[in-house]
């Protein structure tokens, strides 16, 4: 075996491993979602080189939409919170209503523990979609779990459970029946 395919398979072992303990991660603590990605990622997404040719790419053509895109969903798996919401906001410049954005935006706000912030963020979604799934749920946890503010929370879930996502019907039913046997939830309570 090569050194690189060696160092291939060291690096999916790894990716493996920080995929199972984010998985934990999550079991043990509630979460926003972060939206679905629309397309599918090159594979090694991450590598220098690649930064290095989107940020090329991106100085060639600032108009590039997908190269900020791309660059924004990069730093988020690389957990540069900061960073990917340099991009986001590059997208939001010149997409005010881009709800991909807004939505990983407020991930980000989320993951640097600016709540109040994020909630502004997420609330512009539903400026843009009243009905969306993921600003409902995500706003449902930021104010249940983080805000005290059960009613409001209550709300959010409420509108994601008579939605038609199923499977965020389904998380935001067991947050409205934890909801109902707490008075006030918190990260440590769950």
């Amino acid at each position: 075996m090569s050194g690189r395919e060696c160092g291939a398979y060291f690096a999916l072992a790894m990716a493996a491993l920080v995929g199972l303990a984010a998985l934990a991660y999550r079991v043990e603590h509630p979460s926003i979602v972060v939206q679905e990605q629309r397309a599918a990622m090159s594979e090694g997404m991450g590598s220098m080189a690649e930064v290095s040719a989107l940020m090329q790419r991106l100085q060639a053509n600032p108009e590039d939409l997908d190269a900020m895109r791309q660059l924004g969903i990069l730093f988020m798996r690389m957990e540069a919170w900061e960073r990917s919401m340099g991009f986001w906001d590059m997208v939001l410049a010149k997409q005010p209503q881009n709800l991909e954005a807004l939505n990983q935006k407020g991930v980000c706000l989320f993951q640097l523990g600016r709540y109040p912030e994020a909630v502004e963020v997420f609330s512009r979604m539903l400026a843009v979609e009243a009905d969306n799934p993921h600003a409902h749920y995500n706003l449902g946890v930021l104010h249940a779990y983080y805000l005290n503010a059960t009613d409001t929370a209550r709300r959010h879930f409420e509108a994601v459970v008579a939605g038609s996502d199923a499977r965020l019907a389904a998380q935001a039913r067991e947050d409205l029946a934890a909801l109902g046997t707490e008075n006030v939830l918190t990260p440590q309570s769950r």
